[in-house]
């Protein structure tokens, strides 16, 4: 089952209302950290789910009577 954080939407800074110069530069730099940080989630929850399935796949294969 593919984990909640990989499905999750992620969260993205918005500007105020009115917004000033510095209101855009703080948002532009805070939603690339959150873009990086929701991207590491989601690849983590891909691999682990790989990581997984290859165990039981090998389970399985083990299993097996020869």
């Amino acid at each position: 089952m593919l984990a909640e954080a990989a499905t999750r939407p992620c969260e993205l800074a918005v500007l105020p209302d009115h917004p000033t110069a510095a209101d855009l530069e703080a948002a532009y730099v805070r939603r690339g950290a959150q873009v990086a940080m929701c991207d590491a989630a989601r690849r983590l929850a891909v691999e682990t789910l790989e990581a997984e399935r290859v165990l039981i796949d090998d389970w399985l294969r083990a299993s097996r009577p020869r």
